[in-house]
């Protein structure tokens, strides 16, 4: 697929867009263990209904879903939502450090995820859809 330099501004405007919801979405997280009250629409959702995967799911599969970087960001999303149930379980559970040793995991697999994004971001800036 090639697209005009509009076209690119916009996709990388969406991207963005997407990755900073991730990121907001994982200070959730991160308050969550600290003891931040967080409001009950930032608890831990089915990875489809968050910002990022209604976006993945959404508009991203309709303009990059040929691209194997963009799938191969699916698996370390669905998997930060696994890690976000377990630390949202522990911390009701009031098994602080183990809240705390998930968001650790939690962190590495969101550094890894944005990553990707930014592979993703180059791609798209080369014109390499």
């Amino acid at each position: 697929m090639t697209l005009k330099s509009d076209e690119i501004e916009e996709t990388l405007d969406i991207l963005r867009r997407a990755r900073s919801a991730h990121i907001r979405w994982r200070s959730y997280a991160h308050g969550l263990v600290n003891g931040v009250p967080v409001s009950e629409d930032k608890l831990p959702v089915h990875h489809t209904e968050c910002a990022f995967g209604r976006w993945y799911y959404g508009e991203g599969q309709q303009r990059l879903g040929d691209l194997a970087i963009f799938q191969d960001l699916e698996g370390p999303h669905e998997m930060l939502h696994g890690i976000y149930a377990r630390i949202h379980e522990a911390v009701q559970n009031g098994k602080k450090g183990k809240a705390r040793r998930l968001f650790e995991e939690l962190q590495a697999v969101s550094r890894d995820l944005v990553d990707q994004l930014d592979l993703l971001e180059q791609q798209i800036r080369r014109g390499q859809l």
